[in-house]
């Protein structure tokens, strides 16, 4: 029997009413363009135990280990019983045309693991010309290859995007970012900057360590990043840094520390085969005299067959530090295989199976994991 929170379920049921009204309704020559997305995402632990050498938290959120931290961002956490609730998502975006030049769009996200309606994007954009965007207001921190996009089922193969890398205590930030494309030769080039700071009253990340609220600060945010595409092959390399302030008075913490982080993705696409993959590193020098690194990586390849899409991937996640006594870092390994079928071309079914390791046997235990979603445009 799938679990699932009488809550989730009752705002699901809202906004996919709210959606077939307003999408269907709209006007082809309306400034208002409304359009949505959804994924139901269900998933369990199979087979898994905790190793007798296992030194990690028996509960992580409120779930007994083993157990498999699916989005880390949002702490969505699965264990042996069926549930929607870790990973499945709604959203609805509006965008509306001021004149060629402007626009504005906001987008509102709910997911199974927090039921309130936060506010993803909200940025108002100039564009002086076809080569030059200018967004100022809330974004996301374009961090990874898939940070504008991973709530977008339909847009990737993998059930969500690898945890490995994708899920940080702060996802979006309020400031301004510039874009400029062009094309050299027969390679399309795109780079952009930004700046900004983000505020996170109630980390959810944070509420898989900690019981009581933690105030994360992301603050002198600012970034940059250049994609190229030739052919079949684009590459995405990626710069970002921030002064990040952690903070929970119940749990006596208030630390500092300097973030540095940097990115590289490259991925092949031949029409029927493709291969997936992406490389960063994170660094943060804390106050208290210490570091800790944590480079991740995954690396995966598929094939279409007509509208079946079977993908294999393998990423991993591995902290080092130079201070074990103050630190204990966290290790993990996963490989996954996914097999997706276009229903449509705006909606596609995905079955995934994954193995997990945790290297450092401290945070959830080894475990082996099933999921079935169902992605959904509107």
């Amino acid at each position: 029997m799938v679990l699932v929170r009488s809550k989730v379920f009752r705002f699901t049921a809202l906004l996919l009413a709210a959606w077939a009204g307003p999408v269907s309704a709209q006007e082809a020559d309306s400034p208002f363009k409304f359009s949505g997305f959804a994924s139901i995402v269900a998933g369990r632990l199979t087979a898994s135990q905790l190793e007798p050498e296992y030194i990690g938290p028996d509960t992580i959120d409120g779930v007994r280990c083993p157990c498999y931290i699916a989005d880390w961002a949002n702490a969505g956490v699965y264990d042996h019983n069926w549930s929607l609730k870790p990973e499945s998502h709604l959203g609805v975006q509006v965008k509306y045309t001021m004149s060629p030049a402007w626009n504005a769009v906001a987008q509102v996200v709910v997911r199974g693991s927090d039921s309130t309606p936060n506010l993803q994007w909200a940025y108002v954009s100039y564009s002086p010309s076809r080569e030059v965007e200018i967004q100022v207001g809330r974004k996301r921190i374009p961090l990874y290859y898939y940070s504008d996009f991973q709530d977008i089922g339909m847009s990737y193969p993998w059930v969500t995007p690898p945890p490995e890398l994708y899920g940080w205590e702060a996802t979006n930030y309020n400031g301004a970012s510039a874009r400029w494309r062009t094309q050299v030769g027969d390679t399309n080039v795109t780079a952009s900057v930004m700046a900004g700071r983000e505020t996170v009253k109630d980390s959810l990340y944070q509420r898989l360590y900690y019981d009581t609220k933690t105030k994360v600060v992301w603050g002198r945010l600012v970034g940059a990043d250049l994609e190229l595409a030739h052919g079949p092959l684009t590459v995405r390399g990626v710069y970002v840094q921030a002064r990040v302030q952690t903070s929970n008075p119940v749990e006596d913490l208030d630390d500092y520390a300097d973030l540095s982080a940097y990115g590289i993705a490259a991925n092949l696409d031949f029409e029927d085969w493709f291969v997936l993959s992406e490389v960063t590193q994170l660094k943060r020098q804390f106050d208290a005299g210490y570091w800790v690194k944590a480079p991740a990586f995954t690396i995966g390849a598929g094939y279409h067959y007509g509208a079946w899409t079977p993908f294999l991937n393998y990423a991993r996640y591995r902290e080092t530090t130079d201070h074990l006594d103050l630190y204990a870092p966290q290790s993990f390994s996963r490989t996954s295989l996914t097999l997706r079928y276009d229903v449509d071309p705006k909606s596609a079914v995905k079955f995934q199976v994954d193995r997990e390791r945790d290297d450092t046997n401290n945070f959830g235990g080894n475990t082996n994991i099933i999921r079935i979603s169902y992605d959904r445009l509107f």
